[in-house]
Formats: structure tokens, C-alpha cells, sequence
């Protein structure tokens, strides 16, 4: 008996349908001698700390860093049905494929199983990019040895584990940390949650600390006996009234200017005229996808994976996890078939229809595909609706875009010299509008090269031109705009560009940014979901809490460097070039001094946290949300329960209702108050209480008004 095991059920009945006269049973599909069965994802996970030790079920700074010795793993609680089935099917196995969807993270949810039930039987592996009928019938001829991916398996294992190791161990450290300077709750960070939240508390900080300052632009018309154009002035290094950023802030050389070349003649500098073509843009990967229903639909991140995933399992698309915008020549010769089917496509008829299947776009680049092509249509058609419409059609028009011939367009530039100033008209004149025919505004690019479509006139240099009129533009520089879901995304990809150092750059271009495709999305989401990141509009925009937590969090912790480098390590991993071994050696060693700075008593004084002490113990006070407000409480709880109310984001006076009794006491000397009260019994009785608690803390039931010494409470 051979038994596939897919990573989800859809993938599973995709395959049951590619072998033909399944049989559903309770978790799994009887094809014959062969039987389908499936995951729920991950069916085991990583054991939590006090499997290792009972001693960390207590957080304390003590135990840190915790390291396993030999890693553990349990089954999830969730699925232990399925898990039944699929041991039970195992035990009967003669051989097994690998189902799992076609990545790192796909291979070890299916090789762990193997694992944990000891499978020693042969293993095969099934490569699944989509899910049509044609797809999956090519993979189910073409199974390959799944020993030959075992580096994949432990990429993702190697991920699973530094994870496990940074994200447990710095969540602790922080979380102990902030409670000392007043923050309640599980503070939480990571390898890749970190220096994404970072960017986005840099962004917002650099927002609120922005000053507007004031400039000017000064834009002429110039007449020529071919036509009259327009130019904007292009200060030198020398031009006086010039800030540090070359902008023009003095208002007395603008008007000197504006009158010096105000009617004056001035000659043709140089021209330049130049033909050039534009490609159309490269089918979608996952985060440009993203970035495009971002801007388009305002859809989230994990929106857009979430409905390109039922794209995939619904066979309509190719597998949305993926980096590459490049499709293999070897599909080619199915293009045809995809554009005839992709005419009935509300949306796209004409963009299919006028599609010329014989043009290869440069998209089409095997020596560039990574472990997947492009997001494609493969030729199924179904009646969508909403956002899998919407994101369908996307996706399909982008794959259309490659068989339209570039835009062809003359770029042009014409510098004018008027009484020793530079001026600069630029314009473009269309050839062959290509592609632009029929494409969205969806490329910024293209939106402002059409911004900038003046046609210039045919002029020579050293023609005499006019200065007809010009005028000046009072305008503001602007803050850098807030993060939105589809350009942090893209930061995340891109992260080199935020990054100053030359050699950390180079660095983070080569890895690709932090994170994967399949990742940013969760990512995030867990931010959402912790309350550091919330949706303001269209923007993404970090919280108080992810200010605070990014003063506490020290610098390696937040650096992309450092998770674009283990990011690097584990696709070295997964081309079988760098041990798993090796990486997890790696990660203990840098452990320690990585959250150092979080276990030091230092830490908060450093950070110029302010902390409250309490009055008791002097250990820090931490601010709590109770039933009935704000108010703060001792970190050495339960050893010292002191509390006290909330006055304005700081640690108040404790309130009391007694009265000054005008009895002393006897221990200390200070004055004794009485308080009223009354027993569970519903009797009254008085209470003298020492004011000079919490250091004194005598108290004496009262006798006739007086204050009985000898009947404290307790004794």
C-alpha cells in the first residue's frame, strides 16, 4: 500500500482526484492501492520549557537563556484524531509520498510525521506548484526521492528552532524588564516581529518629530518659432538663498530671479533625445501581489494570501508562496491555451483577446526561477466574486501583460540658459503605447513618466528662445508617508533600502530582506494581535506599547542585519551548502550576549526608563488594569503585596479613611489613626493603625474608644 500524506486536505483531495476513484473515508481517500491522507499543518510542535525543566515554568531571570539540550516535540492537542489515522495508515505503509506544499516549511510537516512514527518504508516526494488537472497528473508521473530534500527539512527546522530559542528567551527577558518600569503583560519579540516593528516606530517617530519648512519652485514658458515648452529651474552648487537640501527658502533671491529672467531671450543649451522601450512588469510574486492589492483594494497583507491560497486550492492559480516573478520557458508553449480560456473573464476579455500568444516577455527566464515560478493563471475558470475575483483578476492580467510588446517612447530633455541661470523642460513622446493600452495605474513609474508627457518642440542647440513668463510655487516639504500593509511589506523585502551602512546593505540586498513570502504576511498580524501595530486608515501606524517596548529592546535585537543574515544561513541550509548543525551552534553561542543587555540591572537606567520604586521593598512598581482601574503593583509580588492607585501615569498616595485617633504608637512614636470597620459577622469594631506605614506597620484593635496594646490583629 503507498500512502500520500498532503499538508492540508485540499491538497490531499487534489491529489485523490489526479489518481482517480477515490473513496472518502474518516481522514483519508482510498484510491485503489493507494490511500490519500493529510495534515492539518504542523500535526507536532515544539515542546514548551517546563518539559525540560519544571523550573521554567517560573519566569525568572535566573534560568536565562534557556537552552534545550536535546529538542523535544509533541503532538498538537487539536488533531489528535488525525493523527490516529494517519499513524494507523504508517503502520500498514509499504511506501509513502511526501504531500507537503512545495517549500521548506511543506517538507518538514510531513518528514516530522515520518519521524514520530519511526517510518522506515521508501519515500518518495510529490512537487506540486498548482493544483489543475494537468499539474498535478505531470507531478504524479515525476516522483522523486525525498531523501533529496532532506536539506529543506532542515531549513525549516533550523527556523523552527532559532525561533523557539530568540523569541522565548527575549520575550521572557523583556517582559520581566518592562514590568519593572511599569508595563503589565507579556511583551513580546523576535528574529523578523522585531526589526519589521522597528521600521515602523522609526517611520512614525521621524512623522512626529517633523517641522515643516517652507521653499520655492520656479517653473518658465519658453517660446521657440517650433512650439513653446516649459522648464523648471535647476539651481547650481553657488546659487545664494539655497538650504542644506539644494532648496530655494529665500524669498527675496526668488523675486531677484523672477525679474532677472522675466522676458528675457536665452539660448538652447543642450538637447537630448533619446528612443527607449519599457517591458511590461513581471508577473506577480506574493509580496508584489500584496503590495498592488494594497494600494488598489486596501486589502491586508494576510488578506491577500489568504485569498490567493483559495486561488490555489481551488486550482485556479499557481502556488502563491512564492519569491520569483519569472516563469519557466519550458510552459511556454501553454500560453495559448491559458489566454483562449482567460477571454470569458469578466474584466479581462479584451486584455486576453488582443494578447499576441507568440511574444515571449523577458519574464520568461528559467535560469531565473528560485523553488517556484510566478503567480499564473492555469487555465481554470470559475465564477468568483469579491476579493478572489479582484485578486484573480490581477493576477491573470499581469500574466496577459507578457505577451503585449514593450512601450516604445522617445525620452526627451532640453536645457535653456537664461542671464546665467539653468533651466530644464524634459517631455516624452509615445511610439508604441504597448502594454500601457491596456495596464491599471497600478505602476508608479509609469504614472509619473505620464505626468511628464509633454512632447518638447524640435529645437537645436544654441537656438535663441524667449522667456515668456514665469512664475514661482510656494510649497512644504512633507513627512516621509506612513507605512502601509503593501509597502511594509515591500520593506520587508527590500530592507536594504532603509538601512544606512554601505556593507550592512550590500548585505540585506543579497538576502532578500527579512522574513519570506510565506511569513510577512503572519508576521504582521502577530504585531496586530500584540497590540504594536493598529490600522489608521489606509495606514499601518505603531502603538504606544511598540514605542515603549522598542526603548527597552536593545540594538542587535532590532537590527535587519542580524535576521537577514540567519535568513541567508537557511537558504545556504536548504542548498544543502551550511548545517543545521552548524546554524543551531551558531545561534546558542550568540544567545547570551544577545539578551544581556535585557537581564541587566542596568538595562532600565540605560534606556532612561524611569522607575518606581516601591515604598516597602524598593523594588520596581508596575502599572496593572484592574477591575476598578488603573493602579500599580509591587514586582516582588507575592513575597511584598504593596499596592497603590494610578495618579496621572505614576504611582500615587495610598488613600486611607482613618482619622487621627490622638493616641500614639507605641512602637515607632508616630501618630495612630482609627479606622471603622466592620466583621464578616456585620459587628463594628474600630482599628488604630500606625500613619507610618508601610515602614511601621502596628495595628491594635480598639477598647472603649482607646486603642488595646495588647490585642493586635493576628496575634
Amino acid at each position: 500500500m503507498r500512502v500520500f500524506i498532503a499538508e492540508k486536505p485540499s491538497l490531499g483531495r487534489a491529489i485523490a482526484d489526479g489518481l482517480g476513484g477515490g473513496q472518502k473515508k474518516a481522514g483519508f481517500i482510498a484510491c485503489g492501492r493507494d490511500i490519500v491522507t493529510w495534515c492539518f499543518g504542523h500535526l507536532f510542535e515544539l515542546a514548551s520549557p517546563e518539559a525540560y525543566d519544571s523550573a521554567y515554568k517560573k519566569w525568572d531571570r535566573a534560568v536565562l537563556p534557556i537552552i534545550p539540550g536535546a529538542w523535544k516535540v509533541g503532538p498538537r492537542s487539536d488533531v489528535a484524531e488525525q493523527i490516529k489515522v494517519v499513524g494507523e495508515l504508517l503502520s500498514k505503509a509499504d511506501s509513502v509520498v511526501n504531500a507537503g506544499d512545495p517549500d521548506r516549511e511543506g517538507q518538514l510537516i510531513v518528514d516530522e510525521v515520518l519521524e514520530h512514527f519511526h517510518f522506515r518504508g521508501k519515500v518518495e516526494r510529490i512537487w506540486l506548484a498548482s493544483l489543475d488537472a494537468r499539474s498535478v497528473a505531470k507531478a504524479l508521473s515525476s516522483l522523486t526521492d525525498n531523501a533529496k530534500h532532506a536539506p529543506l527539512r532542515d531549513a525549516a527546522l533550523a527556523r523552527s528552532r532559532a525561533d523557539w530559542l530568540v523569541g522565548l528567551n527575549a520575550t521572557r527577558a523583556i517582559t520581566l524588564l518592562g514590568r519593572e518600569s511599569g508595563l503589565d503583560g507579556v511583551l513580546s519579540l523576535g528574529r523578523v516581529q522585531t526589526p519589521t516593528l522597528n521600521l515602523v516606530v522609526t517611520r512614525d517617530r521621524e512623522i512626529a518629530a517633523f517641522k515643516p519648512k517652507d521653499y520655492f519652485t520656479l517653473k518658465a514658458r519658453f517660446e521657440h518659432p517650433s512650439g513653446a515648452f516649459s522648464g523648471v529651474f535647476k539651481p547650481s552648487d553657488e546659487q545664494p538663498g539655497l538650504d542644506s537640501d539644494g532648496r530655494l527658502t529665500d524669498a527675496a533671491v526668488v523675486n531677484s530671479l523672477l525679474q532677472n529672467v522675466r522676458g528675457k531671450t536665452g539660448s538652447i543649451k543642450a538637447v537630448t533625445r533619446e528612443k527607449k522601450k519599457k517591458a511590461p512588469p513581471l508577473p506577480h510574486c506574493l509580496s508584489s501581489l500584496q503590495k498592488a492589492a494594497s494600494a488598489r483594494l486596501n486589502m491586508t497583507a494576510q488578506e491577500v494570501l489568504d485569498t490567493a491560497q483559495k486561488l490555489y486550492e481551488n486550482k485556479l492559480t499557481t502556488y502563491p508562496r512564492t519569491d520569483c516573478r519569472y516563469l519557466p520557458v519550458e510552459q511556454f508553449e501553454d500560453a495559448s491555451r491559458i489566454l483562449m480560456l482567460l477571454h470569458c473573464v469578466p474584466g479581462l476579455e479584451q486584455t486576453a483577446a488582443n494578447a499576441d500568444g507568440k511574444l515571449k516577455s523577458e519574464a520568461w527566464n528559467t535560469n531565473k526561477i528560485t523553488a517556484h515560478h510566478a503567480i499564473i493563471p492555469t487555465g481554470e475558470i470559475l465564477d468568483l466574486s469579491g476579493n478572489e475575483r479582484a485578486i484573480f483578476q490581477m493576477i491573470a492580467e499581469a500574466y496577459c501583460l507578457q505577451f503585449y510588446p514593450p512601450l516604445q517612447y522617445e525620452s526627451q530633455k532640453i536645457s535653456v540658459t537664461v542671464d546665467n541661470t539653468i533651466w530644464e523642460a524634459r517631455g516624452r513622446m509615445i511610439l508604441d503605447a504597448g502594454w500601457t493600452s491596456c495596464a491599471r495605474d497600478d505602476d508608479e513609474e509609469e504614472k509619473e513618466d505620464r505626468e511628464l508627457s509633454q512632447s518638447l518642440p524640435a529645437v537645436m542647440e544654441g537656438d535663441a528662445v524667449t522667456c515668456a513668463d514665469v512664475e514661482k510655487l510656494a510649497k512644504k516639504t512633507t513627512p516621509p508617508p506612513k507605512w502601509t500593509e503593501g509597502t511594509l511589506i515591500e520593506a520587508m523585502a527590500n530592507v536594504h533600502r532603509f538601512v544606512a551602512d554601505a556593507a550592512a546593505k550590500a548585505t540585506l540586498k543579497e538576502n532578500e530582506g527579512i522574513g519570506t513570502e510565506a511569513t510577512r504576511a503572519g508576521i504582521l498580524e502577530t504585531l496586530k494581535k500584540r497590540g504594536y501595530l493598529k490600522a489608521q486608515g489606509k495606514a499601518l501606524v505603531s502603538t504606544d506599547l511598540a514605542w515603549q517596548v522598542m526603548d527597552l529592546t536593545p540594538p542587535v535585537l532590532k537590527d535587519p542585519v542580524t535576521t537577514a543574515q540567519w535568513e541567508s544561513k537557511l537558504e545556504n541550509i536548504a542548498k544543502g551548502t551550511f548545517s543545521l548543525e552548524s546554524f543551531m551552534a551558531e545561534q546558542v553561542r550568540a544567545l547570551p550576549d544577545m539578551i544581556a543587555p535585557l537581564l541587566s540591572g542596568e538595562a532600565l537606567r540605560i534606556r532612561g526608563v524611569r522607575v518606581f520604586p516601591c515604598p516597602v521593598c524598593g523594588k520596581a512598581m508596575q502599572k496593572k488594569n484592574g477591575a476598578h482601574g488603573l493602579f500599580w503593583s509591587c514586582t516582588a509580588y507575592p513575597e511584598c503585596k504593596t499596592s497603590l492607585p494610578d495618579d496621572k501615569g505614576k504611582p500615587g498616595e495610598r488613600k486611607s479613611t482613618a482619622k487621627d485617633s490622638g493616641h500614639v504608637c507605641p512602637d515607632c512614636g508616630k501618630p495612630l489613626r482609627v479606622l471603622r470597620k466592620t466583621s464578616k459577622a456585620g459587628k463594628p469594631y474600630e482599628l488604630f493603625s500606625c500613619s507610618g506605614y508601610p515602614h511601621c506597620k502596628s495595628s491594635f484593635f480598639g477598647k472603649g474608644g482607646k486603642p488595646d496594646f495588647n490585642a493586635r490583629p493576628g496575634k
